[in-house]
């Protein structure tokens, strides 16, 4: 399926304070450097039909774009000097809002761009082109006339994905998962999401970024995007979504495979009287459902094949999380920035991946998450935490590792900050339930290593036939781990007419 691809995360909407968001340009690229292969920063830059607010409150977006004009050579060389061939890629870009036609982020194929202030989307859509430049709408679900997206002015010329999730909440359809509440536009309305678009036979892959305002591109709950690449270069990126190789993702990060008759997702073929779906989902917690949605209804659904979680199911590899940070609370009077730093290592089996799952609370300009692998089978980790700034109000940052070995592995952590600690527990003792450890008396901060997933609960793989109706179809693939975080690979489009593939 995706074998000739090479798989790469990153954020191409998300902000600091070129804009009306905080934090510095500096920050943005570090944060992203640390735990992304790519990301694009695209700073709020005009907003040509908003009406004037009570109390001139508008005053709070027209600062943020003055700001963003008067700041963009910084911009344009700091993102020049972040990308590296080979090893990260960074783009150019912007936002332009639009109450009518819904906010859109420009994100640019190379350097020196210039920011442009059309008032009408055929004119931003002129300048895309014109550059070279994604269009991507996102928080599309907000009522229409409110910033939410306007399929009528949809056009695929320079729009090859949608942004399905991002901090504001999930725009698949109304009822799922993830509403809206963050903001004040409203919730989701029925015809703008991305079930009403497909209905209406419009044609897109679907992408997931963050939108955080705090200079922290990839935060982890706040939207992801998998893309499917000939290599870590920003052509390659570039190529891969505008070919629709994209999957969007709440945080975790799944390694999704989908394609339907030999396709990969985002491809338009011809199909005949019936199609064959395959896929492979490799969750990063144990996998709750893999659904096939084909024209707006789940067709096919698979499971993990669970074991119980005892030392016969300790399969190689498997995956531990490590989450650390609950702690005091604002009502006690001791909400405070808690600095970790600890060593993990390993022992009687290989560390083979760690995943940091970073959200982005508490705002800090200077404070940063790195993990160093030290040696082969070990980890330092500096970290920080707080009650405050959470995003959905979790306190806590995790670390997933990927490890080969049995029942005897050991994990051993050596705590510096904020205690001086250490502990050691084995894949036996997690695979029989968590390990809940404290820094000190309550209420100090807590962590936790949680159970041990073994392979076969956090992989489903299978396949499944699906007839085929006249006329135009869709089939896209939707995940969900059993600890919330999702995943949607972008459709594989059947008989869609001009520009099919076979």
């Amino acid at each position: 399926m995706a074998g000739d691809y090479r798989l790469l995360f990153g954020d191409i909407h998300n902000h600091n304070a070129m804009g009306y968001g905080v934090g510095s340009m500096a920050r943005s690229i570090d944060v992203a450097r640390t735990h992304l292969d790519f990301f694009a920063f695209t700073g709020h830059s005009s907003w040509h039909d908003m009406v004037p607010m009570e109390g001139g409150r508008e005053g709070h977006w027209t600062r943020g774009f003055e700001r963003l004009r008067d700041g963009w050579p910084e911009v344009q060389d700091l993102v020049a000097g972040a990308n590296e061939d080979g090893a990260f890629a960074a783009f150019l870009g912007f936002e332009w809002h639009s109450s009518h036609f819904g906010d859109q982020c420009v994100v640019f194929p190379d350097d020196g761009r210039p920011l442009a202030y059309p008032d009408h989307i055929d004119g931003l859509r002129a300048f895309c082109l014109d550059n070279g430049a994604l269009m991507v709408p996102h928080h599309l679900a907000y009522p229409a006339g409110n910033r939410g997206v306007n399929w009528d002015a949809f056009d695929e010329a320079c729009t090859p994905v949608v942004e399905i999730f991002s901090e504001h909440g999930n725009s698949e359809d109304d009822r799922g998962p993830y509403p809206f509440f963050n903001h004040s536009m409203g919730g989701r309305q029925t015809s703008n999401t991305v079930q009403a678009a497909l209905d209406r036979g419009l044609r897109f892959g679907f992408v997931a970024s963050s939108d955080s305002h705090n200079a922290f591109p990839g935060a982890h709950g706040e939207g992801l995007l998998g893309v499917l690449a000939a290599d870590l270069e920003r052509a390659s990126i570039l190529e891969a979504i505008r070919a629709r190789r994209t999957y969007a993702l709440t945080g975790d990060r799944m390694e999704v495979d989908f394609a339907v008759d030999g396709a990969v997702m985002g491809r338009t073929i011809r199909a005949g009287a019936q199609v064959d779906v395959a896929f492979e989902v490799r969750g990063r917690d144990e996998m709750d459902m893999v659904e096939i949605v084909q024209d707006g209804r789940v067709v096919h659904r698979a499971f993990a094949d669970v074991p119980p979680l005892a030392q016969g199911a300790i399969s190689d590899p498997f995956q531990v999380r490590l989450e650390w940070g609950w702690g005091p609370w604002g009502d006690l009077a001791l909400d405070r920035v808690c600095d970790w730093e600890f060593d993990i290592s390993v022992s009687d089996g290989r560390l083979l991946r760690a995943f940091p799952c970073l959200q982005s609370g508490p705002f800090d300009e200077d404070r940063r998450h790195r993990f160093t692998r030290t040696g082969d089978n070990g980890l330092a980790v500096t970290s920080y935490t707080a009650r405050r700034g959470g995003y959905r109000g979790l306190p806590t940052q995790s670390l997933i590792l990927e490890v080969a070995g049995g029942p005897a592995t050991a994990f051993e952590l050596r705590l510096r900050r904020p205690a001086d600690q250490t502990t050691t527990t084995t894949a036996a003792q997690l695979a029989a339930g968590s390990l809940n450890l404290a820094t000190g008396p309550f209420p100090k901060e807590t962590y936790q290593w949680h159970r041990l997933v073994p392979l076969a609960a956090s992989r489903v793989a299978g396949a499944c036939r699906l007839p085929v109706p006249e006329g135009p179809s869709h089939v896209y693939l939707r995940a969900r781990q059993r600890n919330g975080q999702m995943a949607w690979a972008s459709p594989v489009y059947l008989n869609y007419g001009e520009g099919e593939q076979t």
